[in-house]
């Protein structure tokens, strides 16, 4: 294993067990999406048509719910940064002999892994709620939902790079986190949509991911596959390069 594989390995590691470690997160994190399904999948249940996607409400949510785990736990894990800020540790990892994208790809990689967790969860139980999922649909969508992860921890690094108190890196995350998931049909179909709300949808790359997984999982999908994971691939290329840039000029 060379060197910079093995800094990556270590550092994703860490982040890992940490996470695995803190069993109060890790059961908050594990509900909260079935929450949702429960509340909203069942509360909006009845008033959901059917026949506008041709499955049952629960079974079009779980995808988008899905999506949202990933979104809320990659954006996240960013925090540690700012954790090894205060700490002193990102300083011993700013000043060692290795390169910052290498630092970068392995907070990328954990906050891939730890969110991967939640949505096999959620993939997991949610036929037992009642959704009827495509399990093999289900594994071909879960390299696309990492992808997404990767790209969503990057942006969470690119912000947290600039931050030095966890207040303020809060405060940034939860302002962008609310659109990205509210305009992003995991929760209502694309179709018919206001022609401004449309068009905020298309721009957003989460409502590509959802469109996708949504796809793979259920059969219902308003983009071609191809240009969903076209858009997701692109972004994850794009914001990844901002978080290296970022990093690199980041100050201990």
């Amino acid at each position: 294993m060379s060197m910079r594989a093995e800094v990556v390995y270590h550092l994703a590691r860490r982040d890992v067990v940490k996470f695995l470690r803190d069993r109060q997160n890790l059961v908050a994190t594990l509900v909260r999406p079935l929450l949702w399904i429960l509340a909203v999948g069942f509360g909006l249940r009845r008033a959901f048509d059917t026949g506008a996607t041709g499955v049952d409400f629960v079974s079009f949510l779980v995808p988008g719910v899905a999506t949202m785990a990933v979104l809320f736990s990659s954006m996240f894990s960013a925090i540690s940064i700012v954790w090894d800020r205060e700490f002193g540790f990102l300083k011993e990892l700013l000043v060692a002999p290795v390169p910052r994208a290498t630092l970068v790809l392995a907070k990328m990689i954990s906050a891939s892994v730890t969110s991967l967790v939640e949505v096999s969860v959620v993939l997991l139980v949610a036929p037992l709620l009642g959704a009827r999922i495509d399990p093999l649909g289900a594994l071909f969508a879960i390299p696309l939902l990492v992808a997404f992860g990767m790209a969503v921890s990057a942006l969470g690094i690119t912000v947290a790079s600039r931050m030095k108190t966890f207040e303020g890196f809060g405060g940034i995350v939860n302002f962008l986190i609310q659109p990205v998931f509210f305009f992003s049909g995991a929760l209502y179909p694309l179709d018919g949509l206001p022609p401004a709300l449309a068009v905020v949808v298309r721009l957003n790359p989460m409502s590509y991911a959802v469109d996708a997984t949504r796809g793979l999982c259920v059969g219902v999908h308003h983009f071609p596959i191809l240009l969903d994971v076209g858009v997701v691939l692109g972004t994850l290329a794009l914001v990844g390069a901002l978080a290296v840039r970022s990093f690199s000029r980041m100050q201990a």
